[in-house]
Protein backbone atom coordinates (compact mmCIF):
# COMPACT_ATOMS: atom_id res chain seq x y z
CA UNK A 1 0.00 0.00 0.00
CA UNK A 2 1.39 3.39 -0.95
CA UNK A 3 1.65 6.33 1.40
CA UNK A 4 -1.02 8.09 -0.67
CA UNK A 5 -3.48 5.32 0.14
CA UNK A 6 -2.76 5.72 3.85
CA UNK A 7 -3.71 9.40 3.86
CA UNK A 8 -7.08 10.28 5.38
CA UNK A 9 -9.87 10.27 2.83
CA UNK A 10 -10.59 14.01 2.98
CA UNK A 11 -6.90 14.75 2.40
CA UNK A 12 -6.92 12.35 -0.57
CA UNK A 13 -9.94 14.16 -2.03
CA UNK A 14 -8.09 17.47 -1.79
CA UNK A 15 -4.95 15.94 -3.35
CA UNK A 16 -7.12 14.74 -6.24
CA UNK A 17 -8.61 18.23 -6.65
CA UNK A 18 -12.06 17.00 -5.62
CA UNK A 19 -14.63 18.25 -3.13
CA UNK A 20 -17.61 16.52 -1.64
CA UNK A 21 -20.81 18.12 -2.97
CA UNK A 22 -23.49 19.64 -0.79
CA UNK A 23 -26.30 17.20 -0.06
CA UNK A 24 -29.91 17.74 -1.01
CA UNK A 25 -32.89 16.21 0.73
CA UNK A 26 -34.61 13.27 -0.97
CA UNK A 27 -37.58 14.24 -3.12
CA UNK A 28 -39.56 11.11 -2.31
CA UNK A 29 -40.52 8.88 0.66
CA UNK A 30 -37.15 7.29 1.45
CA UNK A 31 -34.03 8.04 3.43
CA UNK A 32 -30.66 8.55 1.72
CA UNK A 33 -28.86 6.31 4.22
CA UNK A 34 -29.84 3.56 6.63
CA UNK A 35 -27.52 2.02 9.19
CA UNK A 36 -28.09 -1.48 10.51
CA UNK A 37 -25.43 -2.65 12.95
CA UNK A 38 -22.05 -2.23 11.28
CA UNK A 39 -23.56 -1.88 7.80
CA UNK A 40 -24.51 1.40 6.15
CA UNK A 41 -26.75 1.26 3.08
CA UNK A 42 -26.61 4.25 0.74
CA UNK A 43 -29.59 4.88 -1.54
CA UNK A 44 -28.89 5.27 -5.25
CA UNK A 45 -26.97 8.39 -6.20
CA UNK A 46 -27.33 9.73 -9.72
CA UNK A 47 -24.83 11.69 -11.79
CA UNK A 48 -25.85 15.09 -10.40
CA UNK A 49 -22.99 17.59 -10.40
CA UNK A 50 -22.28 19.93 -7.50
CA UNK A 51 -23.90 22.80 -9.43
CA UNK A 52 -27.14 20.79 -9.73
CA UNK A 53 -26.81 19.86 -13.38
CA UNK A 54 -27.30 16.22 -14.24
CA UNK A 55 -25.01 14.34 -16.59
CA UNK A 56 -27.84 12.93 -18.63
CA UNK A 57 -28.61 10.83 -21.67
CA UNK A 58 -28.25 7.29 -22.93
CA UNK A 59 -24.86 5.80 -23.74
CA UNK A 60 -24.75 4.71 -27.38
CA UNK A 61 -27.40 7.24 -28.31
CA UNK A 62 -26.89 10.73 -26.84
CA UNK A 63 -23.75 10.09 -24.76
CA UNK A 64 -20.47 8.26 -25.24
CA UNK A 65 -18.27 6.06 -23.05
CA UNK A 66 -16.19 8.98 -21.75
CA UNK A 67 -19.35 10.89 -20.77
CA UNK A 68 -20.60 7.85 -18.87
CA UNK A 69 -17.31 7.25 -17.01
CA UNK A 70 -17.35 10.91 -15.92
CA UNK A 71 -20.96 10.44 -14.76
CA UNK A 72 -19.93 7.39 -12.72
CA UNK A 73 -17.23 9.43 -10.99
CA UNK A 74 -19.73 12.20 -10.20
CA UNK A 75 -22.12 9.59 -8.75
CA UNK A 76 -19.27 8.20 -6.62
CA UNK A 77 -18.54 11.68 -5.21
CA UNK A 78 -22.20 11.95 -4.25
CA UNK A 79 -21.97 8.56 -2.54
CA UNK A 80 -18.88 9.62 -0.60
CA UNK A 81 -20.71 12.78 0.53
CA UNK A 82 -23.60 10.65 1.81
CA UNK A 83 -21.23 8.31 3.63
CA UNK A 84 -19.34 11.23 5.15
CA UNK A 85 -22.57 12.85 6.30
CA UNK A 86 -23.83 9.61 7.86
CA UNK A 87 -20.72 8.27 9.63
CA UNK A 88 -17.63 10.18 8.48
CA UNK A 89 -15.26 8.82 5.86
CA UNK A 90 -12.74 8.05 8.59
CA UNK A 91 -15.19 5.48 9.99
CA UNK A 92 -15.42 3.44 6.80
CA UNK A 93 -13.96 0.00 7.42
CA UNK A 94 -14.51 -0.94 3.76
CA UNK A 95 -16.94 -0.70 0.89
CA UNK A 96 -18.69 -4.08 0.75
CA UNK A 97 -20.73 -3.92 -2.47
CA UNK A 98 -21.42 -1.43 -5.23
CA UNK A 99 -24.35 -1.78 -7.63
CA UNK A 100 -24.11 0.39 -10.73
CA UNK A 101 -26.68 1.14 -13.40
CA UNK A 102 -25.87 2.71 -16.76
CA UNK A 103 -28.54 4.21 -19.02
CA UNK A 104 -27.55 2.62 -22.33
CA UNK A 105 -28.81 1.24 -25.59
CA UNK A 106 -29.36 -2.48 -26.03
CA UNK A 107 -26.18 -2.73 -28.11
CA UNK A 108 -23.88 -1.01 -25.58
CA UNK A 109 -22.05 -3.64 -23.51
CA UNK A 110 -19.35 -1.69 -21.67
CA UNK A 111 -21.27 -1.11 -18.43
CA UNK A 112 -18.36 -2.57 -16.37
CA UNK A 113 -15.99 -0.01 -17.92
CA UNK A 114 -18.40 2.80 -17.03
CA UNK A 115 -18.92 1.68 -13.44
CA UNK A 116 -15.17 1.22 -13.05
CA UNK A 117 -15.01 5.02 -13.05
CA UNK A 118 -16.85 4.93 -9.72
CA UNK A 119 -14.90 1.94 -8.42
CA UNK A 120 -11.55 3.55 -9.20
CA UNK A 121 -12.56 6.81 -7.51
CA UNK A 122 -13.50 4.91 -4.33
CA UNK A 123 -10.10 3.20 -4.34
CA UNK A 124 -8.31 6.49 -5.10
CA UNK A 125 -9.97 8.12 -2.09
CA UNK A 126 -10.24 5.24 0.40
CA UNK A 127 -7.32 3.05 -0.65
CA UNK A 128 -7.83 -0.66 -0.04
CA UNK A 129 -10.92 0.18 2.05
CA UNK A 130 -12.54 1.27 -1.22
CA UNK A 131 -12.19 -2.12 -2.98
CA UNK A 132 -15.54 -3.88 -3.26
CA UNK A 133 -17.67 -6.52 -4.89
CA UNK A 134 -19.64 -5.04 -7.78
CA UNK A 135 -22.51 -5.40 -10.21
CA UNK A 136 -22.73 -3.27 -13.38
CA UNK A 137 -26.03 -3.37 -15.25
CA UNK A 138 -27.68 -1.67 -18.19
CA UNK A 139 -30.90 0.30 -17.74
CA UNK A 140 -33.11 1.68 -20.50
CA UNK A 141 -33.56 4.94 -18.55
CA UNK A 142 -32.67 6.24 -15.08
CA UNK A 143 -34.30 8.85 -12.82
CA UNK A 144 -33.99 12.43 -14.12
CA UNK A 145 -32.54 10.96 -17.33
CA UNK A 146 -29.22 10.48 -15.48
CA UNK A 147 -26.47 8.55 -17.24
CA UNK A 148 -25.47 6.62 -14.10
CA UNK A 149 -26.89 5.63 -10.73
CA UNK A 150 -24.90 3.79 -8.08
CA UNK A 151 -25.59 2.47 -4.60
CA UNK A 152 -23.28 0.95 -2.00
CA UNK A 153 -23.21 -1.04 1.18
CA UNK A 154 -20.50 0.08 3.58
CA UNK A 155 -19.00 -1.73 6.57
CA UNK A 156 -18.55 0.81 9.35
CA UNK A 157 -15.79 0.58 11.94
CA UNK A 158 -17.02 -0.39 15.40
CA UNK A 159 -17.00 2.39 17.96
CA UNK A 160 -13.73 2.75 19.88
CA UNK A 161 -14.01 1.28 23.35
Amino acid sequence: MTAAHCAPALDRLAELGLELPDLSAPLYAYVPTRRHGDLLFISGQISRCADGTILAGIVGETANLDDAVKAARVSALNLLARVHDAVGLENVDHIVKLNGYVASTSTFTQQPTVIDGASQLLVDVLGERGRHARTALAAPVLPANALVEIEVTVAVKPPAS
